[in-house]
């Protein structure tokens, strides 16, 4: 009885562990697996707001990256409200480490979880496989 016990104890923690993962580590269509980094936008950066706390910016380069900003940070915001900026590295890079400046109406700051390499998302190109997950 204690190995049946065991084993099954066993099993349903490889098997919590396993779902954990499969969740946390799910690709996203059109969107690099990989954290990456971008130079700060001159002005104010074209952005657009997903699901959840995740925004899409497009940087100097032409390039669009998607951010998951921290837990609860967007809720309420709507774009028409607010600009955003950087609060970057001395040298105008924008990393996990750096901060999104939100003006207008929310003057709110947000730290940055997560970016990747995104394709533009469907506000900008309709045939779009990225999500606004």
């Amino acid at each position: 009885m204690k190995r049946f016990m065991i084993a099954t104890a066993t099993a349903l923690c490889a098997f919590a562990t396993t779902a954990a993962m499969a969740d946390t580590t799910a690709p996203l269509a059109g969107v690099s697996d990989h954290e990456t980094s971008f130079q700060s936008t001159r002005g104010t950066p074209e952005y657009f707001l997903g699901h959840g706390d995740v925004i899409f910016v497009r940087a100097q380069t032409d390039r669009w990256y998607r951010l998951v900003l921290n837990e609860g940070c967007t809720r309420g915001l709507t774009r028409q409200a607010a600009t955003i900026s950087f609060d970057a590295d001395a040298s105008g890079r924008v990393d996990r480490s750096s901060r999104v400046l939100f003006s207008g109406d929310s003057g709110r700051t947000c730290l940055i979880d997560s970016i990747r390499r995104s394709e533009a998302p469907p506000q900008v190109d309709s045939k779009s496989v990225v999500t606004l997950d």
